[in-house]
């Protein structure tokens, strides 16, 4: 690409190298996180699905280094998405992009450079690799794919990272978006009402943050629509070269409209009349895309946690919504996938246990299970938990025996003893909103 060129696009992408200021949105919990890094030699890598809001984070991270004083054209930032990239995707374009920038704009001197779906560019851990250990120079990179960038860091840049994965927004960030900040009980109960409405709301179209700015629903289904077959077909069907794409498109589908359910491949093989092989591919590629994730059964025995399957969970409700079948009768288990998805940001090993009762989610930190979770999610006039919901509690078991017991509820919340275990009941909304909880 002519230089002249090159450097019309970095232009395009660094505004702020003129004006020194950078739109970027409402801040996200997890910067503070990225900002402990910002005077490490690692490279920062942010993984997350398609539109959750990773480059939005960049800029977040780049309005911080311009609020303390970093020159802004020390900043260089450009995605790799880029169209007229996308024929030119080398080691080449990146040592191309940043020698432009270092002839133009920043000859010498400490640079910062955040490259946007870095996954497009194949071997680019060498080119950073390279870049890190003979420049002064930050490199932060974005990527939709989780284990792709695993496999990629895990050869060329071990002990040179630090990752954080990015998710649609929290609930507490939903809340935020929408000017709702709850920061202690009294604020709570104060604003109970509307918090409530707003957990309907982020129940049904989910925390994407360019969806959940949008007003009109009708919009928002489109634009929920749109990240759906960016995901299948740029982060799925053209990065793995997928030529039975009717059945990849079923398959998540089906996964998305049985989502907290068990299954596993055997089963799903036998469903869609295709091969071992086949299956298991498809089923990881789609999790890579973080269109889904795995929850697995928590067993001391890995020949028993592979056999027992998994239970499929969706990225974003709003998004399962509306890609699968019915959403009313789907209450619970929408409440379940949002449980999990807060567990999932906040705990590394997440399980369901199978054992004289099913528990939807236990925790495990190190070597102890530290939390047991049930979710019941019924009619607010319900005050009076069913014994199935408890079962799970009453058979007292040594590793458990320390675990916090919680059933989250819709409304319901008091303690109840079942003899073997005291259990905390905790509305959903609340146990959400669990940094002030906690420290309560």
């Amino acid at each position: 690409m002519q230089s002249a060129k090159l450097f019309e696009i970095l232009s395009s992408y660094n505004h702020f190298w003129r004006t020194g200021a950078l739109d970027a949105g409402i801040k996200r919990d997890i910067l503070s996180a990225c900002l402990n890094q910002l005077d490490s030699k690692e490279v920062i890598v942010f993984k997350g699905v398609r539109r959750c809001g990773k480059s939005t984070l960049m800029a977040q991270v780049i309005r911080e280094l311009l609020a303390r004083n970093v020159q802004p054209a020390s900043i260089l930032r450009i995605n790799l998405e880029e169209p007229l990239f996308s024929s030119e995707y080398s080691i080449e374009l990146l040592e191309q992009i940043y020698r432009t920038y270092r002839e133009k704009v920043q000859p010498e001197g400490r640079c910062w450079l955040f490259m946007d779906e870095i996954q497009n560019v194949p071997g680019w851990e060498s080119w950073v690799r390279g870049r890190i250990e003979t420049e002064d120079i930050k490199i932060f990179v974005t990527g939709s794919s989780s284990q792709m960038l695993s496999r990629e860091i895990g050869t060329k840049l071990t002990g040179r990272n630090v990752s954080f994965e990015v998710y649609p927004l929290s609930f507490m960030e939903f809340l935020r978006f929408k000017n709702l900040e709850i920061n202690s009980e009294l604020d709570y109960i104060a604003r109970k009402s509307a918090v409530r409405k707003s957990f309907n709301d982020y129940l049904k179209f989910g925390g994407f943050p360019e969806v959940v700015l949008k007003e009109s629903n009708d919009d928002k289904e489109l634009l929920l629509k749109g990240y759906f077959e960016d995901i299948l077909y740029r982060d799925i069907v053209t990065r793995y070269e997928i030529r039975d794409v009717a059945n990849l498109r079923n398959l998540a589908v089906y996964l998305l409209t049985n989502f907290a359910r068990p299954t596993s491949i055997s089963k799903l093989k036998k469903n869609f009349t295709i091969s071992q092989d086949k299956t298991e591919n498809y089923v990881s590629a789609i999790m890579e895309s973080y269109l889904l994730f795995q929850l697995q059964m928590f067993s001391h025995s890995l020949k028993k946690t592979m056999r027992a399957g998994f239970k499929p969970f969706a990225i974003d409700t709003g998004l399962r919504n509306r890609i699968a079948f019915a959403f009313s009768e789907d209450l619970g288990w929408l409440v379940e996938n949002i449980v999990f998805c807060y567990l999932k940001q906040r705990h590394e090993e997440v399980y369901y246990h199978t054992n004289g009762g099913d528990t939807d989610f236990v925790v495990k930190e190190g070597m102890k299970i530290t939390k047991r979770i049930q979710v019941w999610y019924d009619d607010t006039s319900i005050n009076t938990i069913p014994e199935r919901e408890l079962a799970c509690f009453q058979y007292p078991q040594e590793e458990f025996k320390t675990a916090e017991t919680i059933v989250v509820t819709n409304d319901y919340e008091g303690v109840i003893d079942t003899g073997a275990a005291r259990v905390q009941c905790i509305p959903v909304v609340k146990f959400l909103l669990g940094n002030w909880r906690e420290e309560a």
